[in-house]
């Protein structure tokens, strides 16, 4: 039982996680849980962290600001993935090392883009609410079946959904800004069950030109944010749904409303938004679009993966260079 250490958890789900807090206190004897039911932010959010050595965050703004006035800070372990929340540049410059394990719930996030493209071929997502009102109405739809599916980011969640799409006869066109080579390619599809003639990597334009559904699975960074705007909506097919279930700011939200607003046959579902929790955003009062809570990796099975990895990161971590 380590009782040196101050370990603090600023996630929600992992503070009310019994099995990842009772994994974590067999470890710990200091451990210091957010039970607040919200998301800590300024001043609160550094009150709670206090005096602890090592933190396990979510999704909580780990700013230079907030961890200038961290001092016994030593470690951060991220629950979840993308690090786009904490300032890695001020971690290295500090000596603040980095628990973190990539593609930990890659196999929930791949799943609810599945679902979120149902939705928008199905054309279902106000069914339920149309038939509470005594309507009964048959749109048609499309199949996902042989679609061509443009994925936007190549990493472990692209991948586990290329695997799931194999199952409808999709061809995928994907984007990343790192070039794989064709061994590489050959590896990823026989670890994934992907079919190697069925998967091809593209450019940007080529990628938002020739798919029926694209799928946004890129990091956020000055690289990446607003990369979807109102000139690459452009090159949509009019038909085209789009899924985004990595990060709001990459697409651009009000080129997306505009764009919606004028092709009433293409769809929009998105898990995440430039601001959340959303309490009022035009986007929900459109009939092409469907949002859901920032929850792509709220399973059972994810969040014990992702919390697991997060306390292995406690101890098993790397300096920033």
């Amino acid at each position: 039982m380590n009782q040196k250490d101050i370990v603090a958890v600023t996630s929600r789900s992992f503070s009310n996680n019994n099995f990842l807090v009772g994994e974590l206190k067999k470890i710990y004897s200091q451990v210091f849980l957010n039970e607040t039911g919200k998301t800590l932010k300024d001043d609160e959010l550094i009150n709670f962290l206090g005096d602890a050595n090592k933190v396990i965050v979510g999704i909580e703004d780990m700013s230079a600001n907030t961890l200038a006035q961290l001092p016994n800070l030593r470690i951060i372990s991220k629950y979840g993935v993308g690090l786009n929340n904490i300032d890695l540049d001020f971690c290295k410059s500090s000596g603040i090392k980095l628990g973190f394990t990539s593609g930990v719930n890659k196999q929930s996030v791949a799943e609810l883009a599945l679902t979120l493209m149902l939705i928008g071929l199905k054309k279902i997502h106000q069914n339920h609410i149309q038939i509470l009102n005594k309507e009964w109405p048959q749109d048609k739809g499309f199949e996902l079946s042989k679609k061509t599916i443009g994925i936007l980011g190549f990493g472990n969640i692209g991948q586990a959904l290329s695997k799931i799409l194999m199952g409808f006869n999709c061809k995928i066109n994907f984007f990343d800004a790192r070039a794989f080579s064709q061994s590489e390619l050959e590896d990823i599809c026989k670890n994934q069950s992907i079919h190697k003639d069925a998967i091809m990597q593209m450019d940007l334009d080529d990628v938002l030109f020739e798919s029926d559904i694209i799928s946004i699975h890129l990091p956020l960074n000055s690289e990446t944010e607003n990369i979807i705007d109102s000139s690459a909506l452009q090159k949509l097919k009019p038909h085209t749904v789009i899924v985004n279930t990595a990060r709001g700011g990459i697409v651009n939200e009000n080129d997306l409303i505009d764009f919606l607003s004028k092709n009433q046959d293409s769809f929009a579902a998105f898990d995440v938004f430039k601001e959340e929790p959303v309490k009022e955003h035009n986007l929900f009062h459109l009939t092409n679009f469907f949002g859901t809570s920032h929850r792509s990796s709220l399973t059972y099975e994810g969040i014990n993966s992702m919390g697991l990895a997060a306390i292995k990161g406690l101890d098993d971590n790397i300096e920033i260079k």
